[in-house]
């Protein structure tokens, strides 16, 4: 049996062809190579430039991928994979340019500051406004999820109600920009869910947000 064990904190992505599946950050190529009985197995960068290291094994040896580009070949469980070399850059596009033509682009996450107890963004956030929508009306963009927050002074319903209302402004000044509304989510947390803890009546700037993901 051959099995492929991830020896770092950040995982890497394993597509198998003909079938493929995402299992974390970095990425890792496994494809059916020369012959059917062959395995390629390839680490590459992921969007961000990330490069996790993976274990490749069989009952007769392994090889450790470490570097970009580094690449084994399977040609039977029993048989022991391959010395390492690199994979060329053109044997990557032919092999698996089809899965990654589809790989969707990292998640994005912005934070938006608003001035103490009230639904007016800072002009610093302002600013990032039309970063923001950039990206969200990108090629691909499936979501734009919204979510607005308080720091903890006042009461819970006056913070459920800010916290709702500086999403909302949010959402209304990214539709003024030509993000599409069906690509829009809104929710709100009031003070439950601080980015820095508190005690109850401690203001804090960086919890009074609006935190917004394109993915």
């Amino acid at each position: 049996m051959t099995t492929i064990r991830f020896s770092s904190a950040r995982a890497p992505v394993v597509m198998v062809r003909p079938r493929w599946a995402w299992l974390g950050l970095g990425a890792l190529l496994l494809a059916l190579g020369g012959c059917a009985s062959r395995q390629s197995v390839v680490l590459v960068p992921d969007p961000a430039g990330h490069v996790g290291t993976a274990e490749v094994s069989t009952a007769a040896g392994r090889q450790v991928l470490q570097k970009a580009g580094d690449m084994t070949q399977i040609s039977r469980p029993e048989a022991a994979p391959s010395a390492i070399t690199t994979a060329q850059a053109d044997f990557i596009t032919a092999t698996f340019g089809e899965v990654l033509a589809i790989e969707p682009a990292p998640a994005r996450v912005f934070t938006l500051l608003f001035e103490s107890g009230a639904a007016q963004l800072r002009p610093d956030a302002l600013a990032q406004l039309d970063e923001i929508a950039n990206a969200a009306k990108r090629q691909g963009t499936v979501r734009v999820s919204i979510s607005g927050h308080s720091d903890a002074t006042g009461s819970v319903q006056l913070n459920d109600a800010l916290s709702r209302q500086r999403a909302e402004q949010v959402r209304g000044l990214l539709l003024e920009r030509g993000v599409a509304a069906r690509l829009v989510d809104v929710s709100s947390h009031g003070k439950g869910n601080p980015l820095v803890p508190t005690p109850d009546g401690v203001p804090e700037p960086r919890n009074r947000r609006v935190m917004v993901i394109v993915r």
